[in-house]
């Protein structure tokens, strides 16, 4: 653990409050994201979204981690499709910052925390797809699909059941749980996986809800959840330990 508080930043996302004027906009982070960050002993810092793309290294030099948060759904011109009538909002600007910020980050082999459009966006980034609807995600034969929206309970509660893949990090943030229990808000899934990420948990209909890349001499750790451990900390610590994890990574 280091020895003074860790910086973690954290990308903000964009909204006008249904407000058509500029000067409306909100640049935000759901509250659970800095509350996860100050309860494990760092502080957090929101990074706002930029149009100059080259300020991207100069908000990365000063934190210590990273963490790509929810959102919109990924621009299919990301993975080369065009889009699909189930596609919903895309904010193609974000995607383009965030672009740039995950570039920035793997130059200072910084530790990098992907939760949800995260985890979709990065591995999109890397070589990968999504499936723009689920759709469009092929069950295999004797899976049932699964519900990847929750309705009619809060985000702080659980929705539906991971498995957890064995001698992974993920794994050993949770050592007590072979499966784990999450809120789920998501009709995108992870289609194909990039080259670089192993798969670490998923849903019984197979999707893939979790992967990771461990530290090298080229970029820092990387642990993307589907799920959204920022809202579920409210009711239950456990999942503290994905902010935690970033304690361990100096």
């Amino acid at each position: 653990m280091a020895d003074k508080p860790l910086i973690i930043g954290i990308t903000g996302n964009s909204t006008t409050n249904d407000h058509e004027w500029a000067e409306f906009q909100h640049d935000y982070t759901p509250v659970g994201f800095p509350k996860g960050i100050e309860k494990t002993g760092n502080l957090p810092m929101v990074i706002p979204m930029q149009s100059d793309l080259s300020l991207a290294e100069a908000y990365v030099e000063r934190v210590d981690g990273l963490i790509f948060t929810g959102g919109q759904d990924v621009s299919p011109l990301l993975f080369n499709e065009e889009p699909v009538p189930e596609l919903q909002d895309v904010l193609l600007q974000r995607d383009q910052w965030e672009i740039a910020l995950f570039k920035a980050a793997q130059k200072r082999h910084l530790p990098i925390l992907a939760v949800c459009r995260g985890l979709q966006l990065i591995n999109c980034i890397l070589g990968g797809s999504v499936y723009q609807d689920y759709k469009y995600y092929p069950l295999a034969s004797g899976h049932l699909p699964v519900q990847h929206i929750q309705k009619d309970s809060h985000m702080t509660d659980p929705a539906h059941s991971i498995t957890l893949a064995e001698n992974t990090t993920l794994a050993g943030l949770f050592p007590h749980h072979k499966q784990l229990a999450v809120n789920s808000f998501h009709h995108q899934v992870l289609r194909t996986l990039a080259p670089s990420l192993t798969e670490t948990a998923w849903a019984a209909d197979g999707v893939i809800e979790a992967f990771e890349r461990p530290k090298t001499a080229e970029h820092g750790a990387l642990i993307g959840v589907q799920w959204h451990p920022e809202l579920m900390i409210f009711k239950d610590n456990t999942m503290l330990a994905l902010f935690d994890w970033f304690n361990h990574q100096a």
